[in-house]
């Protein structure tokens, strides 16, 4: 995992000093003075995998790769390319010159591994980060498309340009979210609990997991049908949206198994929002056909990690395992409820 935020680190780096150049070289100005602002931005994502380079080596950061050999070799491949651009040279250089250079530059960068990288930061800086780069991009495609017919090879870069940027956060996102749901994956759970537990951990924070579970699945799809079965769980997917706060992660974990991440949810506001999530799966009738609806319950574990500041942070599956306990009790109670939290509260200090 190192190795890859190195190479990302080592990739903006160049792709800034291959910018810096053209601002300098170019004749245009007001291209040059496009470059010196992409250089600027440059800067600014090598902060970002330097920020994550310093989480990854205080354990904030899970390492969600599988394949971590392919992803080096891919960004590998994308710094052979950079580096031929950012040796420089003397010569001056025209506008069209510089802005084919710049498109070539951020297509070799534009790689899905970036993106999945982006979505380790915590919520709202991923997002912002995200809004950022596609920024950057479309004021290279701007320029490109003021300055250039379409037919020009500059235009056609433009147009390839944006199309590889639509598909590699089609990729991103096919890396991390469920494609029936919409809502995260296992993936996308790995990677925010184990940011969310080694916050919790060293500020001495709740972190709180709440497992859901469709009741008597199974027999909504032996009776209804599989494709009823998927409504069933959109339509309780999107219950969950309504009913969670804005900073909580709500994963599909298995077939008809859910897992809520809520950050700084102490166990008595997890029983509210426990009963939220049980109220709004009664609340649910899907349509089966034929004038059949089908009626949702849920049962609910929870799961809260309370530890003192500076703890050891709690790995995902103890997390989950705690509240896979607590299901279990809601499913012997009878169903359509959630049972008590199991409560983590005595980590031993880093140190001792």
């Amino acid at each position: 995992m190192r190795e890859i935020l190195e190479s990302c680190v080592r990739v903006d780096v160049l792709a800034e000093a291959a910018y810096t150049d053209m601002a300098r070289r170019c004749t245009d100005p007001v291209v040059a003075e496009l470059c010196a602002v992409m250089a600027d931005e440059e800067a600014a994502h090598v902060q970002w995998w330097n920020e994550l380079l310093v989480a990854w080596d205080e354990g904030l950061l899970a390492d969600v790769w599988t394949t971590s050999e392919t992803a080096v070799q891919q960004l590998a491949s994308t710094i052979e390319e950079l580096e031929r651009f950012a040796r420089g040279g003397d010569a001056p250089i025209d506008a069209e010159s510089a802005l084919t250079i710049a498109a070539r530059i951020e297509f070799f960068a534009l790689d899905p591994v970036f993106a999945e990288l982006l979505d380790l930061a915590e919520p709202g800086v991923a997002r912002a980060r995200h809004d950022a780069y596609s920024h950057h991009i479309a004021r290279l495609v701007d320029a490109l498309d003021r300055t250039f017919a379409p037919d020009s090879l500059a235009g056609f870069l433009s147009r390839i340009l944006k199309r590889a940027e639509r598909e590699n956060q089609a990729l991103s996102q096919y890396a991390t979210l469920d494609p029936l749901t919409g809502l995260g994956n296992r993936r996308a759970l790995a990677a925010q609990a184990g940011q969310w537990a080694s916050w919790a951990a060293r500020y001495g924070s709740p972190v709180t997991f709440l497992m859901v579970d469709v009741d008597h699945f199974k027999t909504i799809n032996d009776a209804f049908g599989h494709a009823i079965g998927d409504r069933v769980l959109v339509a309780m997917a999107d219950a969950m949206r309504g009913a969670l706060r804005g900073a909580d992660l709500v994963a599909r974990y298995g077939g008809d198994e859910f897992v809520v991440l809520a950050p700084e949810l102490e166990p008595d506001d997890a029983r509210v929002v426990a009963q939220r999530l049980v109220r709004a799966a009664r609340d649910l009738k899907v349509d089966a056909g034929n004038g059949a609806m089908v009626k949702i319950t849920v049962s609910v574990g929870i799961a809260t990690a309370f530890d003192p500041p500076d703890s050891k942070p709690r790995p995902l599956d103890e997390l989950l395992a705690a509240a896979d306990r607590s299901l279990y009790n809601a499913k012997q109670g009878g169903r359509d409820q959630f049972a008590d939290p199991v409560l983590l509260l005595k980590a031993k200090p880093l140190g001792e």
